[in-house]
Formats: structure tokens, C-alpha cells, sequence
């Protein structure tokens, strides 16, 4: 199998490209800036602008599937990111490829007291949230085959945009591990490594699926005091320190920083509980890559 990666510079991007490639398969990866992708055995890199319909041809050339992990900034998402997704589509039914989409649970709103089905509510609080539902109706119209898989915050990445960073930065010079949240409210986590091994395989049995599928991605489900374990012992430091997030600031300064503004909106996911059901996934695959917490908090911090 032949794949494009089109965001390889994020973290879903180069995870997948190291599953697909540890899998046999072929990866091409469009890339601004190819300095930035160290090079590897069976993956090529195309040198373009996910918003030149042009280098997106070139990088589909010969692919029969598409990752679709491109992402802006939160304050460009709308247009940006609607934009992007119409492009990529278009671009993918030229070339007949299936489209491969990293989703998450901005999804969903409503009722949050049960783990989240693929047909919860999306009656979501957020702007984020329903731009999400706005890329996914696009994928459900599409005329190319397209795969949605839903994850819980990513960790075991390369990037700084995750909850996991933000929460450990600290850590590796002596300081307090950082939790937003009750430490007894459950909340989804998802291993990078897992779950783009798990897209992989989507891609591989795409065939047995309909034009246009999606999945929940159960990965872990973790209260506070379980993450703060976890990443004690994976610092080896059993008395590592804890502290609260600065939401009273974040909260003074979102009318002056889009940035912190478009976190804030996102608070009420720690505020409740947030479980990912993955039935579906499990009934189509069977076995689902599945790493131990602890062990997955010890790599994604090593």
C-alpha cells in the first residue's frame, strides 16, 4: 500500500508514517519545508503547500490512501480548516484515494454521563466543536471513500500542542506535574503510537468498510490521581510535586490572547466526565493495538 501523509510535521502525521512504514508499506509526505522530516527507508518526501491544488496531486500520485492529519492554529480554523478539508477532498476523488481523518471528541456535547458512542449527541458548547461537525459532514458527502477515527487527548508524541505536554513541560527541570481538573473525574487519553497503528490498519482492510465509516477510539481512560501516579513513576520520583492549572488567568487574559481564549473554551471537557466507547472499532478489528497506561506514560516522557 501506498499512503500520503499530509501533516507529517504533527504528531499524528509522523506517528503514522512510523506505523505505516514499520507495517511495509510506502509513505509519501507533502512538506513545506523538507528539513524538517528527518529522512527514513520507504518514505518520500514532495516538497509543496497543502493549499496548491497542484502539490496536492503531486504528493497523491500513485497513492490509494490519503491521511488528512493537516491543522492550523485554533484561531484559523474557520475558514482555514474548511478550506483545507475541500481541497484535500477534491484532490483525493482525482486520485482515487481513501481518506484517512484523525478526529476527536469536540464532537460531542450533551449528555457526557456514559461513555461517548460514535451517534452520541453533537449538540457541543464549543465553536471548535462545531467546526469538527462541520469537517465531518463534509467527509460524510464526499465522493471518495473517507475513515474517521476519534481520539481522546493524544500523548507519545512529537509536538508541544498536547494536554500532556503542557501538563509535564515542567517536569523534566524539577517542577510540579500540573493537572486541570478534579483528580477523580475520568478522562480520555489517547497513545499516539496505538492509534495510528490502528489507523494503519483501517487503511490495510479498507475494503471491508462502507464509503464512509467512523470509529471510536477507546484508548485510556484515566482519572487525575492515576495520571499523577503515572507520571511519577515514570519520572522516577514517587514525590514529584502537583499543582492546579492557571485557569483564573487564562481566564483574565482571553479578551487579549486568541490563543488562551480558544483553550479556555475548551475547559468543560475537564469537567466532566469524557470516555470514548470503542465497541465498534473492536467488533471490526477484533484485537485493537492497546499499550498498558503505565508503560505508554513511561515511553511518551522518556
Amino acid at each position: 500500500m501506498q499512503l500520503t501523509i499530509l501533516g507529517i510535521t504533527g504528531g499524528v502525521g509522523d506517528a503514522v508514517a512510523t506505523a505505516a512504514l514499520a507495517a511495509g508499506h510506502t509513505v509519501r509526505a507533502l512538506v513545506r519545508d523538507t528539513t524538517r522530516v528527518a529522512p527514513r527507508p520507504g518514505l518520500t518526501l514532495v516538497e509543496g503547500d497543502a493549499r496548491v491544488p497542484a502539490d496536492l496531486q503531486a504528493a497523491m500520485e500513485g497513492s490509494e490512501v490519503v491521511l488528512h492529519a493537516l491543522n492550523l492554529p485554533y484561531p484559523d480554523w474557520d475558514p482555514g480548516m474548511i478550506e483545507l478539508t475541500r481541497a484535500v477532498l477534491a484532490a483525493a476523488e482525482r486520485a482515487g484515494a481513501t481518506v484517512l481523518f484523525p478526529g476527536n471528541v469536540y464532537n460531542f456535547g450533551g449528555d457526557f454521563s456514559r461513555p461517548l458512542t460514535e451517534d452520541a449527541s453533537r449538540d457541543c458548547p464549543s465553536r471548535k466543536g462545531a467546526i469538527r461537525n462541520r469537517l465531518e459532514a463534509m467527509l460524510d458527502e464526499a465522493p471518495v471513500q473517507t475513515v474517521v477515527l476519534r481520539m481522546g487527548d493524544f500523548f507519545g508524541g512529537i509536538g508541544e500542542s498536547t494536554w500532556m505536554y503542557h501538563l509535564t513541560s515542567g517536569t523534566r527541570t524539577g517542577g510540579a506535574i500540573q493537572y486541570p481538573a478534579a483528580r477523580d473525574i475520568p478522562h480520555a487519553w489517547t497513545f499516539l503510537p496505538d492509534a495510528a497503528k490502528t489507523l494503519v490498519i483501517l487503511a490495510e482492510r479498507r475494503a471491508e468498510l462502507p464509503a464512509h465509516a467512523s470509529f471510536n477510539f477507546a484508548g485510556h481512560v484515566v482519572e487525575g490521581d492515576r495520571f499523577v501516579a503515572a507520571v511519577r513513576a515514570a519520572l522516577g520520583d514517587p514525590d514529584r510535586r502537583t499543582k492546579g492549572f492557571p485557569w483564573m488567568w487564562m481566564h483574565l487574559a482571553r479578551p487579549f490572547v486568541p490563543m488562551v481564549r480558544e483553550l479556555f473554551e475548551m475547559r468543560y471537557l475537564w469537567e466532566q466526565p469524557v470516555r470514548m466507547d470503542g465497541g465498534r472499532l473492536e467488533a471490526f478489528l477484533g484485537d485493537v493495538p492497546h499499550t498498558p497506561y503505565e508503560q505508554a506514560v513511561a515511553e511518551a516522557l522518556a
